[in-house]
């Protein structure tokens, strides 16, 4: 009798003959396909189910959680697959407090929003905020917080104007004259006022050629009468007129 030995080469080279190469690849794709299909049924069975939450996150301080919820609850009241995600953010980002939002599916039937609050930075015209990134956005009335500078202009011109009330503001904060509102007209006119109510006539050049002027001459001749003057006209070359709180008072014009 001869007897059959197989060495370790031997087993090696058998395990990797074309035949149990073959086996061991159909046996992985069998459990890659199962491993899919078992996934692709679980995701299928989660598309249509409802959604059961709504998760809310944020640094809210304005913005209420009840109000994103109620701008939601229409668009979500379905099967989870069914959600659109872009109508979903649209509908938050409606929100007169909302700067940008973003929405995602979290499964198994999660909403995830985030929510960016628009930080108000000062009045324009009537009835209207911008905000920090000169926006416009209408609150309710009964939102809208105190001490706000107040800004105008053209539409279109809301960052050129928040743009030049920072820079006026900056540059006139410790003089006489401390900004409070700033406004350009349709024609191009500048005109702005002061925390003390006096009414800077800056005309259609850049006001900010004429922080020189408020910040010498003028601060010169008024700082101890700022609350008899009306109006600073600021529309000459080389100086400014006054107009006074009192009428019999005549205007006067300075020069540099």
């Amino acid at each position: 009798m001869t007897a059959l030995t197989m060495t370790a080469d031997d087993m090696f080279d058998q395990a990797q003959s074309p035949m149990h190469r073959h086996l061991l690849l159909l046996a992985g794709v069998v459990a890659f396909v199962g491993v899919i299909g078992a996934g692709w049924g679980a995701l299928s069975i989660g598309s249509h189910t409802p959604v059961a939450r709504i998760q809310i996150e944020g640094h809210l301080q304005r913005l209420k959680s009840s109000d994103i919820d109620a701008a939601l609850r229409p668009l979500v009241d379905r099967e989870f697959g069914a959600l659109d995600l872009d109508a979903a953010r649209h509908a938050v980002e409606a929100l007169p407090w909302t700067s940008r939002a973003s929405v995602e599916r979290v499964w198994p039937a999660t909403v995830r929003v985030r929510v960016w609050e628009r930080t108000p930075f000062a009045h324009w015209g009537d009835k209207a905020l911008l905000d920090s990134d000169a926006r416009v956005f209408t609150p309710p009335a009964s939102e809208v917080p105190d001490g706000l500078p107040q800004l105008a202009g053209p539409s279109g011109a809301e960052e050129d104007v928040a743009q030049m009330f920072r820079t006026l503001s900056g540059e006139l904060a410790s003089s006489a004259f401390p900004l409070q509102g700033l406004t350009q007209d349709a024609r191009g006119e500048w005109g702005g006022h002061t925390t003390d109510g006096v009414e800077l006539r800056f005309g259609r050049t850049d006001p900010e050629e004429k922080v020189e002027m408020l910040r010498g001459p003028a601060e010169r001749v008024l700082k101890n009468r700022m609350n008899e003057v009306k109006y600073v006209d600021l529309r000459y070359t080389n100086g400014f007129s006054v107009g006074w709180q009192d009428p019999s008072k005549s205007d006067s014009t300075e020069g540099r």
